[in-house]
């Protein structure tokens, strides 16, 4: 446990640190651009997010089996690095190419005056296929240090990125967005170097089974991190759609804000998977692990949720200027709604750790309800933001329900 407290600890800082970099980017972004033009940035990089959910997967499975195979040396975890890297490096230029043929569609989608941001988001989307292979092999193996400095490399290149291009040459929403892909591929360098001894030795056959095994785990933690991340931006972009472009600009403030009740703990699920893995594979039953995660999560998100609630305005003001002012209100709702996912998505990474896929029914009726809701109630940001929110704690509530119950069914007779 005492381990695991220092590894939570360390992640704790560096990947926040990240967080750090990334908010100040937005402040870069939010004051180089004029309302309009970053509600529709964000649109793009939400939009980004989304359609790379099916390899947000990756990470996680890639963690998972680098566990069960670091087991007997690094012979079969190079194999895994390498084979991983050659299928998405493949399927990285195959989305790229497809990604082209709708950029008129996405354009309209999202009433863009050029076509050029889409063309970089897709450059962006290529890149972030192929990372994901290194984030989880240096997971699977412990090396927290240096996922730390892998992921935080990222926020890190698109603020010294966005300084140069957004402030200094005036780029716009293109500058914007190419700080983000600069940003990715420092974090490819610093993640090949991270597993430069991994590519050192000779591979060693996989299990015949390993891949077909690997398809039928990742099947669940699809599901699972595209509700998450569908929570987490589809509302940015349904703004965007449904509200006014300065509706729009108000509502990405206050969604980039309130989402640090979601990263700030959000990075202690980096540590508990790996570890609830470890203790699956081995035949464990330490649900301690889960109670400590769960307990920081909640401590530290409903922090981040309470001062949002308490000073909005100044806050927004603060950080991005008076002009943004009138998202006080939004930025209430969804630090709450946040905090609230934050906590719903320790219970699903433990699950998901240890093979556990039930939670997959409340999380996908709430997803399900905020589409429902959003598509009738959308004459306003806050109504949107409301949505979310409702949405959300019923998941929380669902999530909460069905995992005591299987506590419960799973102890032993007296």
């Amino acid at each position: 446990m005492r381990r695991f407290l220092r590894n939570n600890m360390l992640i704790l800082v560096l990947l926040n640190s990240s967080n750090v970099f990334n908010y100040l980017f937005q402040l870069v972004a939010g004051r180089g651009l004029s309302t309009i033009d970053y509600g529709s940035f964000n649109a793009v990089n939400s939009m980004a997010v989304i359609l790379s959910a099916p390899v947000a997967v990756l990470p996680l499975v890639f963690s998972r089996y680098t566990v069960q195979l670091g087991e007997t040396g690094l012979k079969q975890v190079k194999r895994l690095l390498v084979d991983g890297l050659r299928g998405m490096v493949f399927i990285a230029g195959a989305m790229f190419l497809i990604g082209l043929t709708v950029i008129p569609w996405l354009q309209g989608f999202l009433y863009l005056e050029s076509k050029t941001p889409i063309v970089i988001m897709l450059v962006q989307l290529a890149f972030s296929l192929v990372l994901p292979v290194f984030m989880g092999v240096i997971q699977g193996l412990h090396r927290f240090t240096a996922f730390g400095i892998c992921g935080s490399s990222i926020a890190l290149g698109r603020f010294l990125s966005g300084l140069l291009l957004v402030f200094a040459l005036g780029w716009g929403i293109n500058g914007a967005l190419l700080s983000g892909t600069i940003g990715t591929l420092l974090a490819m360098g610093i993640g090949l170097w991270a597993v430069r001894d991994i590519l050192k030795v000779p591979g060693e056959p996989l299990p015949h089974d390993l891949f077909s095994e690997m398809r039928k785990y990742s099947f669940p933690v699809f599901l699972s991190t595209t509700m998450v991340m569908a929570l987490g931006n589809l509302d940015i972009v349904l703004v965007k759609h449904y509200c006014s472009p300065e509706e729009a600009g108000l509502y990405s403030i206050a969604a980039i804000l309130g989402r640090i009740a979601l990263f700030l703990p959000g990075v202690l699920i980096v540590v508990l998977f790996p570890e609830a893995s470890k203790a699956q594979a081995t035949g464990k039953e330490d649900s301690r692990i889960l109670w400590v995660s769960l307990a920081m999560t909640a401590f530290l998100g409903g922090c981040v949720a309470l001062v949002c609630a308490v000073w909005p305005e100044q806050i927004i003001v603060l950080l991005f200027g008076a002009k943004y002012q009138a998202g006080a209100e939004l930025l209430k709702v969804i630090s709450l709604a946040m905090a609230m996912l934050a906590v719903a998505n320790v219970i699903f990474i433990y699950s998901l750790a240890r093979s556990q896929f039930q939670f997959l029914w409340p999380l996908a009726m709430g997803v399900g309800m905020m589409l429902l809701l959003i598509f009738n109630f959308h004459d306003s940001a806050l109504t949107i933001a409301k949505m979310v929110l409702y949405s959300i704690g019923l998941i929380l509530a669902g999530t909460l329900a069905w995992y005591f119950l299987s506590s419960r069914r799973r102890l032993p007779s007296p």
